[in-house]
């Protein structure tokens, strides 16, 4: 696969555009498509559809878009260790929770961003089943999860430290005057929950199952600020880590509700096993470790 298909491609799929493609790139726009064509011709595959004189990508492109950010980013990276360049050039693609991105990762890359210049990062959410192989073909380098363990053989899981849960809902719900809450006060409740934020969200639906409680509905959200803004608008019930309520419920737009036990998740650091760790990516490693032991 020649990196200067994968150049063009990139370019168009930014662009959406083959005139304003060929013109970055300094070259005709019947050579920006017969790069494309001869790519889509070696993949098997459409990766833009031509609706008159736009294009958009295919599902398929979407997907080769991420890889080739990841190849070119590789061949840059790699061509700076070997020529003796100043480190950092390059991209990182991390996974971690929505809480972790806002609460933690702003003051970690307050001190990595000037070391590393460079580096171009790609930061989004986890999704727990499809982590393993993401991490394998290195199109994640790096994970984050708010989970105990993780049982994947091939993923190595560094503890980082706990995070206190909270059980919260609106101010005036019933549960929130309530001096003891369990499970089973859960019954018959609306319960908001994150889609791919943790793995406590998976130990909780475990319980309810085992404790045989029903709610009246689980509605699952991509943003743990929309869970935050139902909770605040009077709807629901959720369990959050407390750093991501700390100040509402210290301004009363949210209320605690008093569980009966201390909750608590572990927060993992997680890469694939015997891989390679390039200096910006260990790098990074050590400031999330540092940030941790610190705080």
């Amino acid at each position: 696969m020649e990196m200067q298909r994968l150049q063009t491609f990139r370019t168009v799929a930014a662009l959406m555009n083959f005139n304003q493609a060929a013109n970055i790139l300094n070259c005709a726009q019947s050579t920006v498509s017969a790069q494309i064509k001869a790519l889509e011709n070696e993949i098997g595959t459409m990766l833009f559809k031509r609706i008159g004189k736009s294009v958009q990508l295919t599902e398929a492109g979407a997907k080769m878009l991420i890889y080739a950010d990841k190849l070119l980013a590789i061949k840059d990276e790699a061509l700076a260790e070997v020529r003796g360049n100043k480190p950092g050039s390059g991209m990182l693609t991390l996974r971690m929770p929505q809480t972790m991105a806002t609460y933690y990762l702003p003051h970690i890359l307050r001190s990595y961003q000037p070391r590393f210049p460079g580096i171009r990062l790609d930061i989004t959410s986890c999704a727990l089943h499809s982590l393993e192989n993401e991490l394998r073909i290195a199109t994640v380098d790096l994970a984050f999860l708010f989970a105990e363990s993780i049982g994947a053989k091939n993923l190595e899981s560094e503890f980082l430290g706990s995070d206190p849960l909270f059980f919260v809902t609106y101010p005036g719900h019933p549960l929130s005057t309530r001096r003891r809450v369990d499970f089973k006060n859960l019954e018959g409740e609306v319960l908001l929950l994150p889609k791919s934020d943790c793995g406590y969200r998976m130990v909780l639906e475990q319980t309810l199952t085992a404790e045989k409680v029903t709610p009246a509905t689980i509605i699952e959200m991509n943003s743990i600020e929309a869970i935050k803004q139902a909770i605040m608008a009077g709807l629901g019930v959720t369990v959050i880590p407390e750093i991501a309520v700390r100040s509402e419920i210290k301004e009363g737009r949210i209320a605690r509700i008093a569980w009966v036990d201390d909750l608590e998740t572990g927060i993992l650091m997680i890469r694939y096993r015997d891989k390679w760790c390039p200096p910006p990516l260990d790098a990074f490693m050590d400031m999330v470790r540092g940030f941790f032991r610190a705080r």
